[in-house]
């Protein structure tokens, strides 16, 4: 499976569990300088007050079948959009997405 193979997938997983998201592709990744051991950085916006135990593993249960077939790990980052443009718009994660991330 190649590099658009598996961000597709990826993407397609997302958006299957919550058409509603926006998802974020960061780190080596999306900057191009990444190894062939190198994880895949994604954060995923929901418009869900919270991030309950259920959708987190909703999501992670698709991602995890990609990092079966692909033998690539995937790191998912999971926020309410509301917590991620207020609490979290100073943090550097945040910075590092919105400089370097590509939306899904």
């Amino acid at each position: 499976m190649d590099q658009h193979q598996i961000q597709d997938r990826i993407k397609m997983s997302i958006f299957r569990q919550d058409p509603k998201a926006t998802a974020y592709l960061f780190g080596s990744r999306a900057r191009g300088d990444f190894r062939p051991d190198s994880d895949w950085d994604i954060l995923i916006l929901i418009d869900s007050k919270y991030v309950t135990n259920e959708i987190e593993d909703k999501f992670r249960d698709g991602l995890f079948d990609i990092e079966l077939d692909s033998g690539q790990i995937i790191s998912a980052f999971i926020y309410p959009k509301e917590y991620w443009t207020s609490t979290l718009i100073h943090s550097p994660l945040y910075k590092k997405v919105i400089t370097e991330g590509i939306k899904l």
